[in-house]
């Protein structure tokens, strides 16, 4: 038997997130089934309440994107600097654009 906390989750996730059932079966490790029965059994007496999520671990995962993003976008802006030493040319503006008709 599954603790109604995780059920909770489960029916949570699939009416306010809109996930589908297989989606859920994947995130929670439930087969397809089970999950199609945990949602269609409580749907009609689930009641919006605040689910209580595991914040640090998503924020820990958030900020470590958020890294790798801001580090993309820096070795991009080098590559950019570079490109226009060796050119000669300001590659990020383009000279004498016109609108177009």
């Amino acid at each position: 038997m599954m603790n109604k906390s995780k059920e909770e989750k489960i029916i949570h996730d699939h009416l306010t997130l809109g996930l589908t059932f297989r989606s859920l079966a994947l995130k929670y490790g439930l087969s397809y089934g089970r999950t199609y029965r945990i949602v269609k059994s409580h749907k009609s007496t689930y009641k919006e309440q605040p689910v209580q999520e595991d914040l640090p671990d998503d924020v820990a995962m958030l900020k470590a994107l958020l890294r790798k993003e801001r580090l993309k976008n820096e070795l991009l802006n080098n590559i950019i600097d570079i490109a226009d030493k060796e050119l000669g040319a300001n590659i990020r503006k383009k000279s004498g654009t016109r609108r177009s008709e």
